[in-house]
């Protein structure tokens, strides 16, 4: 025969075992700029962002994450503690922890951040400072990488190199040490 009290016993072991195994989470609040949305000039804020959208102008959320999702466009400099690139940047990208370009990543600009992650197909074309050694907010007494033109020797004249073809012409061309 059934009994109240045998019933409310199974439910209430029931609704034990069902919070064992779908413990409460608690998830980060993330502001969202949709797929739709355009916004240009400075965004600030005190919650991780996600870029779906468009943004030209900056992204400054020192103490949070950005993330540029697949669809997101962004002509603009990324300043924070964690950014994550899925879609498109033209920009300097600037982290305190790490910078993660996922496969479908394009990025055009500089990369500043003691660990990068580029995953095999993503586009990157830039320069990348991990500041090596150096101190929190000092800079670096290392003295910057040369460009071609810095290290070719002002004195020193180029090499010809003259090559017969067909009917007498020649052709001349230059070789520049590097």
């Amino acid at each position: 025969m059934w009994k109240k009290e045998d019933e409310s016993a199974q439910d209430q072991e029931h609704w034990l075992e069902r919070e064992r195994v779908a413990p409460t989470t608690t998830q980060k609040q993330r502001a969202v700029i949709g797929r739709s949305i355009s916004i240009r000039g400075e965004v600030t804020g005190d919650e991780d962002l996600l870029i779906q959208g468009r943004v030209d102008g900056s992204v400054k959320l020192k103490r949070h994450s950005v993330t540029v999702g697949v669809d997101g466009v962004v002509k603009a400099s990324i300043s924070s503690k964690f950014v994550t690139v899925e879609g498109k940047v033209e920009g300097n990208l600037s982290a305190e922890e790490q910078i993660v370009l996922r496969s479908s990543a394009s990025v055009q600009g500089d990369i500043t951040s003691p660990r990068i992650i580029i995953e095999d197909g993503a586009r990157f074309r830039g320069g990348v400072d991990m500041g090596e050694g150096e101190e929190k907010g000092k800079p670096s007494t290392r003295p910057a990488a040369k460009s071609k033109r810095e290290r070719k020797s002002k004195d020193q004249e180029p090499e010809i190199i003259t090559t017969p073809v067909e009917n007498g012409a020649e052709v001349r061309e230059s070789i520049e040490a590097v």
